[in-house]
């Protein structure tokens, strides 16, 4: 695993994984919000981000975390594995609220600074909708690059179980 993925639903826990990937492999962590979002939440122009996103896939190594599905199949050219959060809707509500909860008026640690947390219902109604709205995308995406290992999560105990086994893989190489 050099060239990694993740992808799902908000609030299913994808960057607190994707810190704790880049803490036990060593590889450099792209957030694709840092990348589509700027200073107080205006969004990259559309082509400069693609050319932005398509610069870290090239790369040697990398975990990139997020959707923005419409340059999924730019990543999937470049990676070797795809990590899939794919929770049930209430479950990612939950983490999302947890989520404001905790980080209430400041910036996330996987956004620009200057985006401020805020709560939307529209976020939450696309987070709500996520699966229903991109399943057959991504498998569509995915079938069109067979060369990567895709590993597909339902839920956070599944998650737990694999942070923890490749901790304990992790430490009885060294």
């Amino acid at each position: 695993m050099k060239r990694i993925l993740i992808i799902g639903s908000n609030g299913s826990g994808k960057s607190t994984f994707s810190f704790a990937l880049e803490e036990i492999l060593g590889l450099p962590l792209v957030h694709i919000d840092q990348i589509y979002w700027r200073d107080a939440w205006e969004v990259t122009p559309q082509e400069e981000f693609r050319q932005l996103v398509l610069q870290e896939a090239q790369k040697d190594c990398w975990i990139i975390e997020g959707n923005h599905i419409r340059t999924l199949c730019d990543r999937l050219a470049f990676a070797d594995t795809l990590f899939w959060f794919e929770f049930a809707p209430i479950v990612c509500l939950w983490g999302i609220l947890c989520r404001e909860f905790r980080f209430r008026g400041k910036a996330r640690p996987d956004m620009p600074e200057g985006c401020i947390s805020r709560l939307e219902i529209s976020f939450l109604r696309y987070a709500w909708s996520f699966n229903r709205k991109n399943r057959v995308r991504i498998q569509e995406a995915l079938s069109a690059a067979p060369h990567v290992k895709v590993i597909r999560f339902t839920c956070r105990r599944q998650v737990e179980q694999y942070i923890q086994r490749l901790q304990e893989e992790t430490h009885a190489q060294l």
